[in-house]
C-alpha cells in the first residue's frame, strides 16, 4: 500500500502519527508530574512546619534533661582527663607490661596490674611467688632493665613473712 499512497500524503500521515506520539507522551509526562506533585506537598509543608517551630525555638528543656546532659557531659570530661595521658604516651604501657611479664621466673604469677601515667610512670605488679628466692630473682631481673629507674619490694614479702604475696612498684619513663 505504500506503493499506492502518493509521497505527500504518506509524509502528511507520518506527521500527524509523530505529533499524536509526542502529545501522548507529553500527556504522560504530565500525569506523572502530577502525581509527583500530589506525592510531595505532604512532605514539603512538614519540612516547612518544622522549620518555623524550629526558628521559634518551641522545643523546650526540661531541667531534668539539662541535668542528665550536664552529668553526661562532666562525665565524659572525667573520661578525658583520664585517658589523655595514655594517650599522649611516647610508648604504649603494653610494651613495658609485656617486658616486665616476661622477665619473671615460673614459680611467679601475676594477679594485678595498675598502671600510673606520668612523671615519673608507675607500674604495680602483685602476684604470688612459691619461694623468696624467685621473688629475690624477678627483683633482680626487673633492676637490671634500664626502663625501670626504681623497682621496689616491701620487705615482708622478701622475708616470707606475707605467705608468698607480693607487689613489686616500679617507676620509670614509660
Amino acid at each position: 500500500m505504500a506503493n499506492v499512497i502518493p509521497t505527500e500524503m504518506r509524509r502528511d500521515i507520518e506527521r500527524y502519527e509523530r505529533a499524536r506520539y509526542i502529545l501522548a507522551g507529553a500527556l504522560v509526562a504530565l500525569v506523572c508530574a502530577g502525581i509527583t506533585f500530589v506525592l510531595l506537598v505532604p512532605s514539603y509543608l512538614a519540612t516547612l512546619l518544622d522549620a518555623q517551630h524550629a526558628a521559634l525555638g518551641l522545643t523546650p528543656i526540661t531541667p531534668a534533661q539539662q541535668t542528665s546532659d550536664s552529668a553526661a557531659i562532666a562525665h565524659a570530661n572525667a573520661l578525658i582527663a583520664v585517658l589523655a595521658p595514655i594517650a599522649q604516651a611516647s610508648s604504649t604501657p603494653t610494651d613495658v607490661i609485656t617486658d616486665a611479664l616476661s622477665l619473671r621466673p615460673s614459680g611467679v604469677r601475676i594477679d594485678q596490674i595498675i598502671y600510673q601515667a606520668g612523671t615519673p610512670s608507675s607500674l604495680i605488679l602483685s602476684g604470688s611467688a612459691d619461694t623468696n628466692s624467685e621473688i629475690n630473682a624477678y627483683q633482680r631481673a626487673l633492676s637490671n632493665d634500664p626502663r625501670f629507674a626504681s623497682v621496689t619490694i616491701p620487705v615482708g614479702a622478701l622475708v616470707g613473712t606475707d605467705g608468698g604475696r607480693f607487689s613489686v612498684t616500679l617507676l620509670g619513663t614509660f
